[in-house]
C-alpha cells in the first residue's frame, strides 16, 4: 500500500524578495542611449502619423522648427523646451494611476550617477504585477492617444516633439514592464525612486527573463552603434585627414555612414546600416550571455 503525500500549497502572501532592480551607473548609461534612440525614431514615427491624420506633408523636424522665422539656436531652444515640458504631464499620469490603486504619489527630480537626469512619481505602496504595468504605461499610452487626437483635430505639428520626448522618456518604464511580466500575476511590486522590488512566494521564478535580456541587448546595440558612429565618426575622419567617405551603398540598408566635405561645409550622416549592425551585435551579445 503506497502513501500519497500532498504537495504543499505555496503561500500567496508575496513576502519573499525575488529580485531588486536598482538604477546602477551601467543601467543609467544604457537608458540614456536607448532613450535617445527612442526619441529620434519617435520623431519619424509621429511625423508620419501627422502626415496621415492631417494630409499635410512634413518633410522633417528641421522644417517644423524653421516655420515662422524660428531658426538656429532659437529653434533648438524651442525643441528643447517642448521636449522638457512633457515631463510634468508624464509624471502626473503616473501619479493619477498610483492614486487610482490606493497609493499616495510623491514627485521629484534627480540626476543618476551624474549621467541621467530623471523625474519620478512613486509611492510607499505595494502594487500587484498588473497594477504596476498600468501605472508604468499610463503616460506612454495616455499622452500618445491624447496627442495624436489633438494633432488630428487642430493640425498642430509642434506636438511631434513632445510626443517623441514622451516616448523616449518611457523607455525605462517599458523595460521595467518587460521585466515584471516575466513573473506570475500574484507577485507584488514595490516601486522606489530609482528602482523596484519584486516580491512573491518561495516557489516563484522569472519565466521570461531571457526574453527581456535579449530585447534589451538588441535595443542597446541598436542605440549605441549609430550614436557612437555619429559622435565619434566626424572627429576620427578629420583626424585621419579623410574629408569625404561613404561606407555602404547609399539608398540601401547597407549604408553605415556618409561623410561629405566641400570648401564651404561639412556633413556627416548615419545610415540604416548602423542601426542594423547594432541590432545584430546586440542579438549576438544576448546569445552569448544566455550561453
Amino acid at each position: 500500500m503506497s502513501t500519497v503525500q500532498a504537495r504543499p500549497v505555496p503561500e500567496r502572501d508575496a513576502s519573499t524578495l525575488l529580485r531588486e532592480i536598482t538604477l546602477s551607473r551601467v543601467v543609467a548609461l544604457q537608458l540614456a542611449f536607448v532613450g535617445t534612440l527612442g526619441f529620434v525614431l519617435s520623431l519619424g514615427v509621429f511625423g508620419r502619423v501627422f502626415e496621415l491624420v492631417t494630409g499635410q506633408s512634413l518633410v522633417s523636424v528641421n522644417q517644423f522648427v524653421s516655420v515662422g522665422a524660428v531658426s538656429g539656436l532659437l529653434g533648438t531652444l524651442v525643441v528643447v523646451v517642448l521636449a522638457v515640458v512633457i515631463v510634468l504631464p508624464h509624471e502626473l499620469l503616473h501619479g493619477l494611476a498610483i492614486s487610482y490603486y490606493g497609493g499616495k504619489p510623491r514627485y521629484g527630480v534627480g540626476l543618476a550617477h551624474f549621467l541621467l537626469p530623471y523625474a519620478y512619481a512613486t509611492a510607499d505602496h505595494r502594487f500587484t504585477r498588473n497594477q504596476f504595468v498600468v501605472v508604468a504605461l499610463a503616460p506612454l499610452v495616455g499622452l500618445t492617444v491624447l496627442g495624436v487626437a489633438l494633432m488630428a483635430a487642430f493640425e498642430w505639428s509642434w506636438l511631434i516633439v513632445p510626443l517623441a520626448a514622451n516616448a523616449g522618456g518611457a523607455v525605462g518604464d517599458c523595460w521595467m514592464v518587460l521585466t515584471v511580466l516575466g513573473y506570475p500575476a500574484h507577485t507584488r511590486i514595490e516601486d522606489g525612486t530609482t528602482g523596484l522590488r519584486i516580491l512573491g512566494t518561495r516557489t516563484d521564478s522569472s519565466q521570461g527573463h531571457w526574453l527581456t535580456t535579449a530585447l534589451w541587448s538588441v535595443a542597446i546595440g541598436t542605440a549605441v552603434v549609430p550614436i557612437g558612429v555619429y559622435l565619434v565618426g566626424p572627429f576620427a575622419l578629420l583626424a585621419l585627414g579623410i574629408e569625404s567617405l561613404t561606407v555602404g551603398w547609399p539608398g540601401t540598408v547597407t549604408l553605415l555612414f556618409e561623410s561629405t566635405a566641400t570648401p564651404m561645409s561639412y556633413s556627416f550622416s548615419v545610415g540604416p546600416g548602423s542601426f542594423l549592425l547594432g541590432a545584430i551585435l546586440g542579438a549576438v551579445y544576448a546569445l552569448v550571455r544566455s550561453r
